[in-house]
């Protein structure tokens, strides 16, 4: 089988794909599998390690909403990225193409679509984005992480199947007492997690109220902070001179699995990868949207989780008058509480993805035979 799959720029719309071709590759190293990305994603980073993934770049980038400058950017690009994608199309000949979404998945989609290569796309976050919107019309199929997704598209194309979560992040071999972090088992940890790239608007609110306690001796909490490259410099003299092991700045966590098990509560955004990894983890949280999301979707996925009961919701605009240890207080006080939020994911768990997709892959390739 030859698959080619893409979707990237952030760990969001890469790490689900990622999974999915690891899985293939596992399954039958036979299989060939092109993964078409940028050069500048989290994917131009973490791709290169496989030896058996053949790692195509192209060069596109978003449309963006909040500057016009790189809108029209991401628009002259995109003729250079549909044309670069043509050409890998033409040589590795896929028999299926699979996108998991963002401005990576439009030109592999396109010419899928055009060449008649079945195409499956996969919607992550609970309202579809633009790209997904509109290729949904064409492509082969459109698979969803959540059955809500399928009342947005058409009927006779979707399924859904979940999203593919790395297994290191569903595997309960490691050890959940925060050592290898550096902090102890005697006191809640607590998360705080924006994303591959970390968010300043995050850690800015949580420093700044551990900062207004004063005694950071009588700190009743640990805090895991990851901050992603660009934040680390701005926040590590200030979490040094809190002088207090209860703290822990790191720039990427590499275990995520373990960071979610040994967490008793999570403070993040509310994008698609980090919702199914709450999901698959029953880890409770407080989603802070980022507000510049497209469509607005990371509210719409944070939404989701609080009104099943799971995770408490913030909007980014409310976030700087949020009484954040005040929220801490009552939530660890009465205990009962986290494990109503974390027994709740039970009914947002819908099975697992990676082996849904492949079924699907597997099927549409047998289907069109």
């Amino acid at each position: 089988m030859r698959v080619l799959v893409t979707g990237g720029g952030t760990g969001g719309h890469f790490y689900p794909a990622l999974t999915v071709m690891k899985k293939l590759h596992e399954e039958d190293q036979e299989h060939n599998i092109c993964y078409v990305g940028t050069g500048k994603g989290l994917e131009s980073k973490i791709a290169p390690r496989y030896d058996w993934l053949d790692f195509k770049k192209i060069t596109v980038t978003g449309l963006s909403r909040q500057s016009a400058l790189r809108f029209l950017k991401g628009l002259f690009l995109l003729p250079v990225g549909i044309l670069q994608t043509l050409l890998i199309v033409r040589r590795f000949k896929p028999d299926v193409i699979y996108g998991t979404g963002g401005y990576t998945t439009f030109p592999p989609a396109f010419w899928g679509v055009l060449l008649r290569i079945p195409v499956l796309t996969h919607e992550l976050n609970l309202k579809p984005g633009i790209t997904n919107k509109i290729l949904a019309r064409y492509v082969t199929k459109v698979l969803t992480s959540y059955r809500e997704t399928e009342e947005y598209l058409p009927d006779r194309k979707t399924k859904t199947t979940g999203t593919p979560v790395r297994r290191e992040i569903n595997s309960d071999e490691r050890s959940p007492t925060g050592k290898s972090f550096g902090l102890k088992p005697d006191s809640p940890i607590i998360l705080v997690f924006g994303g591959s790239q970390g968010s300043r608007v995050l850690i800015e609110k949580t420093i700044s109220e551990i900062e207004e306690r004063g005694n950071t001796g009588t700190l009743p909490y640990q805090f895991l902070v990851q901050t992603g490259s660009v934040n680390y410099s701005a926040f590590a003299g200030r979490v040094e001179s809190l002088e207090t092991e209860r703290v822990r700045l790191i720039e990427y966590i590499e275990d995520m699995g373990s960071a979610y098990r040994m967490s008793d509560l999570v403070i993040c955004r509310g994008g698609a990868g980090t919702m199914a990894e709450l999901v698959a983890t029953k880890t409770p949280a407080i989603i802070v949207p980022w507000s510049g999301a497209s469509e607005n979707h990371q509210y719409f996925n944070g939404k989701y989780l609080a009104d099943n009961g799971a995770s408490l919701l913030v909007e980014e605009e409310d976030w700087s008058g949020f009484s954040l240890f005040r929220e801490l207080s009552g939530l660890f006080t009465h205990s009962d509480k986290l494990e109503e939020m974390s027994n709740n994911y039970q009914r947002l768990d819908f099975g697992e993805g990676t082996e849904e997709v492949i079924k699907s892959l597997k099927d549409t390739i047998s289907e069109g035979e």
